[in-house]
């Protein structure tokens, strides 16, 4: 069977999308060496980034233009059997006959659970609205990256239960060295991280809770002497945390590092007390699993999928309730029994989310799309 992979998101620099297709592309044509696979991108970066397939870069103005026309006319010289859309969209001019599969991410462009969330810009949201329906309909497969996100499909949508599968995320170990005692003592003083600190990665666009996550750090500072650490760059509407430091008077106590290099992400979570990821929403909630990789006790929300991610191995808290967040936060601190018990369970649970599994239960939802007569996968 011959595959095709469109890898939209490959072109973004950071973030769960790109994180999920540089550790689960490399490894389709790895483990499933009975099928041929093509991967379809416009990313310079990742040239020669999947050793046993073939690769074809999408060329023209724009990405709608790549994706249809460009990717049209390519699978006319050189057909697939299977077409995986690997980020949220079925492109609309396909050759006949093509079976197609679709990821899912999340639906923050719709309201969820009868709740909106101002997390995209106007346009986007429309353009996501116009395109997404018909492509989730077209697939043969849709795949959605955690159940909570297959269920939100299935409330949106009328699509046959039967159609969409649920495929959780994984984690990479970090490297030993990277949470050397030398890594940590370096990262501390690269960043000046002086006094001990909560952590957390990510943009503070609105879904993130990043307010009543401050204001919950607000009601015990006086209480611990830690600082409250965030990477997030530039993000969409985050000028309310901001005027949250100013108004709460945490301006000598929030440590905002921007992007940092990936190689230094281990240490900041190994040397923080607690890794707070008090979202709203999330389609799955990858950085729960990093964190726990590297060791960090993990604070995050009973919410969406974010249970799902953790397992048993984190402390749940309601992310609207303020009060719940600074008391779990305190919990972590004070009770080293707690905090001891969260890093080995979340070690546990890290281990056991691997991106060798995701990319093996994709591998099995295509297989289901196997033409008649086409040879079956090896056991």
């Amino acid at each position: 069977m011959r595959i095709g992979v469109l890898a939209r998101g490959l072109s973004v620099r950071v973030g769960g999308v790109t994180t999920f297709l540089e550790n689960v592309l490399p490894l389709l044509p790895r483990l499933d060496p009975a099928d041929r696979y093509v991967i379809f991108h416009n990313s310079a970066r990742h040239r020669g980034a999947f050793p046993g397939a073939e690769e074809r870069r999408l060329r023209g103005p724009g990405t709608l233009w790549q994706e249809n026309i460009a990717l049209s006319l390519a699978l006319r010289r050189r057909p697939v059997d299977v077409l995986l859309c690997a980020k949220n969209f079925v492109p609309a001019l396909l050759p006949r006959g093509v079976k197609t599969a679709v990821i899912v991410y999340d639906l923050l462009y719709y309201p969820v659970r009868g709740a909106s969330i101002d997390e995209y810009k106007p346009l986007d949201v429309l353009a996501f609205r116009a395109l997404f329906p018909g492509g989730v309909r077209r697939a043969d497969r849709v795949i959605a990256i955690s159940e909570s996100t297959r269920r939100d499909l299935l409330d949106l949508f009328p699509l046959d239960p039967e159609r969409v599968r649920a495929v959780p995320l994984g984690v990479s170990p970090p490297a030993p060295a990277l949470l050397a005692d030398d890594a940590l003592r370096g990262v501390r003083s690269r960043y000046a991280l002086d006094r001990p600190y909560f952590f957390y990665c990510g943009s503070l666009s609105p879904r993130k809770n990043a307010v009543r996550a401050l204001e919950a750090f607000a009601r015990i500072r006086d209480r611990v002497p830690h600082d409250f650490v965030v990477t997030a760059g530039k993000s969409w509407k985050d000028r309310a945390v901001f005027r949250t430091v100013a108004r709460l008077g945490l301006r000598n106590r929030f440590r905002r590092l921007g992007a940092v290099p990936a190689a230094d992400l281990p240490a900041l979570y190994r040397a923080a007390d607690a890794f707070m990821y008090v979202s709203l929403y999330e389609g799955f909630g990858l950085p729960i699993l990093e964190a726990m990789a590297c060791g960090c006790p993990v604070l995050t929300s009973r919410a969406s999928a974010m249970p799902e991610a953790a397992g048993d191995a984190a402390l749940l808290v309601d992310p609207a309730d303020v009060g719940a967040i600074a008391g779990g936060l305190e919990r972590i601190l004070k009770d080293r029994t707690l905090a001891d018990d969260l890093r080995v369970r979340g070690a546990r649970r890290a281990a056991q989310c691997t991106w060798e599994a995701t990319a093996r239960r994709i591998i099995a939802v295509l297989n289901e799309l196997r033409p008649e007569g086409s040879p079956p996968l090896p056991p």
